[in-house]
């Protein structure tokens, strides 16, 4: 297959995605991970799931550009066990805020790691697709195209055949798809979106965000809804079509990587913008990964070991 087949042939597995992370014991991972099980792939796979993305922290298994070798091989087993199960893995470096904060002093360990995690996943064709970097963002974000361009030089010294994953500035963030420049020759590669507008509803409580975000403060918008009014929809279909019409025009498969709500929210209007949004998707031809498994954003119950069932229904029906 040609480089762009290969992307192709990838983007069909993350056709239905499902994020879940692992807990590795590091303050970063705290609160949005678990320590995922077999079971958990198991169900994962059983109730119509295509893959897994594998959010891991790199940064915080980082000692003088040295990954700790505990964490490759954990990383390596849940990518076997999930193979075994028909899914395949989108691996992601996730959450480096050292990076953010001051890229020229650390890439070059961000760079090192990456090498390193390209290395142990070498040869797993389209069960393994590698995420070098997500969520740029920060001081990060005005020479991410730069970056964008050494993290995918430095996972093909590793790995000529390895499918990529990038997406855009600013959390990979749907506004900025316009700006993202990769270079022409990579075909081999996946463009990645995160998604959870409105945020007001999508996120509402969540004070991870602080209490001083742009749109106010997140326990304000606790009681928000999402009914699935004309102008809702209008706005949701005016986003995806943008997007679409990126992925035309470039050539680029689109995977929603990421998109969500907060447990917070009322589940009849969750279940409504699951729907909603995934059936967007799925028309314009993206693949789509939900936030997230467990615990927060949770389609899954860990206390009763079982997916809920309307969040379930309205990703799959």
């Amino acid at each position: 297959m040609s480089p762009a087949e290969t992307a192709l042939a990838a983007h069909a597995r993350l056709a239905r995605t499902v994020n879940i992370s692992q807990d590795f014991g590091a303050g970063l991972e705290r609160g949005w991970s678990i320590d995922i099980k077999p079971h958990h792939l198991a169900a994962c796979a059983e109730y119509g799931f295509t893959a897994i993305r594998l959010p891991v922290c790199l940064a915080a298994h980082r000692t003088d550009g040295k990954l700790a070798p505990e964490i490759l091989r954990s990383v390596e087993q849940i990518a076997a066990e999930a193979a075994a199960l028909g899914l395949a893995v989108a691996v992601s470096n996730h959450r480096d805020p050292e990076l953010m904060a001051a890229p020229d002093g650390h890439l070059g360990d961000v760079l090192a790691t990456v090498a390193q995690l390209a290395r142990t996943l070498n040869g797993r064709g389209n069960d393994v697709i590698l995420e070098p970097l997500t969520e740029p963002c920060e001081a990060l974000d005005p020479m991410w195209n730069t970056v964008a361009a050494e993290l995918i030089g430095t996972v093909r010294a590793e790995d000529p055949d390895v499918t990529l994953l990038l997406g855009p500035r600013s959390y990979n963030n749907i506004r900025f798809l316009g700006e993202l420049s990769l270079p022409a020759e990579e075909r081999n590669l996946i463009v990645g979106v995160h998604h959870y507008w409105p945020i007001t509803f999508t996120m509402q409580g969540e004070t991870f965000l602080g209490e001083n975000h742009r749109f106010g403060n997140p326990r304000s918008w606790l009681g928000t809804t999402w009914d699935q009014t004309k102008a809702e929809e209008a706005e949701m279909r005016g986003g995806f079509g943008q997007v679409a019409a990126w992925g035309a025009r470039t050539g680029r498969p689109l995977f929603m990587s990421e998109f969500g709500t907060t447990n917070k929210a009322e589940m009849a209007s969750r279940v409504r913008w699951t729907r909603f949004n995934r059936r967007l998707a799925e028309e314009h031809g993206m693949a789509w990964g939900v936030w997230s498994f467990a615990p927060t954003f949770a389609i899954y119950d860990m206390d009763v070991d079982a997916f809920n069932p309307e969040l379930l229904a309205a990703l799959m029906d």
